[in-house]
C-alpha cells in the first residue's frame, strides 16, 4: 500500500496510437525524467511524468503537473502484458489531452493525506501529498506515540464487523460512484469509524457478474460468496490477506485457510485431495473496465466459471438503479442517492437517471436542502436544463450563499444568468469562476462563446489566450477548434 504513488516513473519507453484521433504518444526516457510525448493534428504536448499511481499488480496510471494542477496521462502502463495503451477514461474522447484534472477524492486511496489548495479542483501545494502509512489502517497515531499500549490505536481485526470492513472497503470497494456527506471531506475518514460516518457507496443493481466486473470489487465479490455468507463475519479480508508481509508460498497458505472450514472434504471423498484451492474457486478473470489485466475472483465459486448456470435474479431493464452498499443514516440515504443519480447521470448523458436524482432530491424538506450547497446545485442544474431559468437561479443564488468562493457553483449561476438574458451579468459571473478555479477551462470556453456571439473576436482571442497561460500545452485551446456545452 505505501508502495500506491511514487514520484517519476521507471517503466520502459514505448508507443501508442490512439486510432479515433490518429494521435501518436510516445513514451521516453530523457535523463532523469520519463516524458511523455503527444502529437496530434500538427501540434505537440510534451509532458515530464510527476507521479506514478499504483503498485503495479494491474499496472500503472501516470500524473503530469501544470504549475500547481494536477492532471492525468492519457497513457498507462499493464504490467500483465508488458505493454502501453490509453488510461480508462480516455477510450471515448474525440481528441487526446492531457485533460483529465485530479481531484482530491483520486487520490484518496493511493496516498496519505493531500496538500489539496482549497478552492480549488486539481491544485496542489508541496508537496502535493504524502505516502499512506501505518495511519490509513490503525487511525491517528499521536496517542500511541505518547504512550504505546493496548487499545491506544485501532486494531482492525478487533473492531465490530462494519468498521472493520471499512478499513479495508475505503480502497477496495470503488462501486459505481461515491457520495460525500454534506461538508465532509475524503479525510474525514479515519480507520476504526464506518465509511458510512463520511461517504455512501452505489452500486448497480446488478449484482457482480464475469459481464460486469470491475477492477476495484473484491469486497463485493466476497459479499456475494457463500464462505462469506455463511461464515457469520468470521470471512474477512485479514482472513487470507495479511498487510504486513506476504507468505512465501500464497497457494499453501491459501490451502490451509480454506481447509479450516472444508477438511471434511477430503475425509469424505467427496472432493479430490488437491494441492492447492485457487485455481478452481478463486480464477483470473478479465475486468470490464480496464484493459490488459486478471483480477482474482472473490466470489470463491464452487464450481468453475464455464461450468456455472446464469444468475437469473437480475430483473431486466432495472439494471441502471442504484442501490447504496450500507446506507447512511436518516435523511442522508435519500440526499445521497439523489446526487449519486445526478453524479452518473450527466457523465452518462442518462436522462432516466438524472429524472430519478430530481425525484430524490426535490423531495427533501426545505430545511434538509438550505444547508447542502451540492443539493441545491444539482436541482438547479436540472432546472436549468428544463429552461426554468428563474427557479434555477434562485437556488444557485441560495448555494453560492453557503459557498461563496465554489468556482462551480459561479459557472453554473453564470449559465442561468445567461439564459435568462443577462449577458452581463453572466459575463461577470464567469470571470469570476476564473478567478476562483484559473485551471477550469469551462468558464474560459463560455465566455469565448459569448464574446463570439457578440462579435467580441478580440476578446474571445484573449480569453483562450488567458487559459493558455494556465495550461500552456493543451491541444484543443491551441489548435483554436474550441467548443462548449452547458
Amino acid at each position: 500500500m505505501s508502495q500506491s504513488i511514487a514520484v517519476g516513473a521507471v517503466q520502459p519507453d514505448g508507443n501508442v496510437v490512439h486510432k479515433r484521433s490518429g494521435a501518436k504518444v510516445s513514451i521516453k526516457k530523457d535523463g532523469t525524467q520519463v516524458v511523455h510525448r503527444l502529437e496530434e493534428q500538427g501540434l505537440v504536448a510534451e509532458y515530464p511524468v510527476a507521479y506514478t499511481v499504483g503498485a503495479g499488480a494491474v499496472g500503472y496510471s501516470y500524473l503530469v503537473r501544470d504549475g500547481p494542477y494536477l492532471f492525468q496521462s492519457p497513457i498507462s502502463y499493464y504490467t500483465q502484458t508488458k505493454s502501453y495503451d490509453l488510461t480508462p477514461g480516455y477510450e471515448t474522447e474525440r481528441l487526446l489531452d492531457f485533460t483529465h484534472p485530479i481531484p482530491e477524492g483520486c487520490l484518496f486511496c493511493h496516498t496519505g493525506s493531500t496538500n489539496l489548495i482549497r478552492g480549488t479542483t486539481n491544485g496542489y501545494g508541496e508537496p502535493a501529498f504524502t505516502p499512506i502509512s501505518c495511519e490509513r489502517c490503525h487511525g491517528l497515531s499521536e496517542r500511541h506515540l505518547t504512550k504505546p499500549e493496548p487499545g491506544s490505536i485501532v486494531n482492525p481485526a478487533k473492531l465490530a464487523e462494519r468498521a472493520r470492513a471499512s478499513v479495508c472497503e475505503q480502497c477496495h470497494l470503488e462501486g459505481e460512484t461515491r457520495v460525500l456527506h454534506p461538508g465532509k471531506t475524503w479525510t474525514d475518514f479515519q480507520a476504526g469509524l464506518e465509511l458510512e460516518s463520511t461517504f455512501t457507496t452505489y452500486l448497480r443493481n446488478a449484482s457482480v457478474s464475469d459481464t460486469s466486473l470491475r477492477a476495484v470489487s473484491q469486497s463485493e465479490q466476497l459479499a456475494q460468496s457463500k464462505c462469506a455468507r455463511s461464515s457469520q463475519g468470521k470471512l474477512w479480508c485479514g482472513t487470507c490477506h495479511n498487510p504486513h508481509e506476504e507468505a512465501e508460498d500464497r497457494p499453501k497458505q491459501i490451502r490451509s485457510i480454506c481447509l479450516s472450514c472444508h477438511a471434511s472434504l477430503f475425509e469424505s471423498a467427496k472432493h479430490q485431495p488437491a494441492a492447492e484451492c485457487i485455481s478452481c474457486h478463486m480464477p483470473r478473470l478479465r475486468p470490464t473496465n480496464v484493459a490488459h489485466s486478471a483480477i482474482t475472483d472473490h466470489r470463491i465459486p464452487r464450481v468453475k466459471a464455464e461450468q456455472q448456470q446464469e444468475n437469473t435474479s437480475e430483473q431486466p431493464g432495472e439494471d441502471w438503479r442504484l442501490h447504496a452498499w450500507r446506507p447512511p443514516a436518516g435523511s442522508l440515504a435519500q440526499r445521497d442517492l439523489g446526487v449519486a443519480y445526478y453524479e452518473l447521470g450527466v457523465v452518462e448523458h442518462n436522462s432516466k437517471e438524472v429524472l430519478e436524482a430530481y425525484e430524490l432530491l426535490s423531495h427533501l424538506t426545505v430545511s434538509e436542502r438550505s444547508k447542502d450547497p451540492e443539493t441545491l446545485a444539482d436541482l438547479g442544474s436540472i432546472l436549468l436544463q428544463e429552461k426554468q431559468s428563474d427557479l434555477a437561479l434562485r437556488l444557485f443564488a441560495e448555494a453560492i450563499a453557503l459557498e461563496p468562493n465554489n468556482a462551480r457553483l459561479a459557472y453554473s449561476h453564470a449559465l442561468a444568468l445567461e439564459q435568462k438574458g443577462d449577458l452581463p451579468a453572466a459575463i461577470k459571473e464567469l470571470k469570476r469562476s476564473i478567478q476562483l478555479d484559473p485551471a477550469i477551462p469551462k468558464p474560459y470556453l463560455r465566455l469565448a462563446q459569448i464574446y463570439d456571439h457578440l462579435g467580441q473576436r478580440a476578446l474571445r482571442a484573449q480569453i483562450l489566450a488567458d487559459y493558455l497561460k494556465i495550461a500552456p500545452m493543451n491541444l484543443e485551446f491551441r489548435g483554436g477548434s474550441v467548443t462548449v456545452t452547458p
